[in-house]
């Protein structure tokens, strides 16, 4: 299974971006993409720029990711990570 993460473009150099999220430097193939510039938010899957995306919307996606890490590790206590989910009233 592979899951995309959201990336900052740091730097352009023709179809490609130097990127950076989740800890690291990637650089990314932009060519699905119209135009990417430096501070634009991306998401990102095997090597490949997917689709730009708001700074919201990386943020959000980040903390879905760090949720599952957290499950990873034996938590339980997951409504942090998922706000949107939290919010749900059975």
């Amino acid at each position: 299974m592979c899951l995309g993460i959201p990336m900052q473009v740091i730097e352009v150099d023709g179809a490609l971006a130097l990127c950076e999220g989740r800890g690291r430097r990637e650089r990314l193939n932009t060519l699905l993409l119209e135009e990417v510039s430096p501070g634009d938010w991306v998401y990102a899957l095997l090597g490949q720029a997917r689709e730009t995306m708001t700074a919201q919307q990386a943020a959000e996606i980040n903390l879905a990711l760090d949720g599952l890490a957290a499950a990873a590790q034996g938590e339980t206590n997951l409504a942090a990570y998922f706000p949107v989910l939290a919010a749900i009233k059975p």
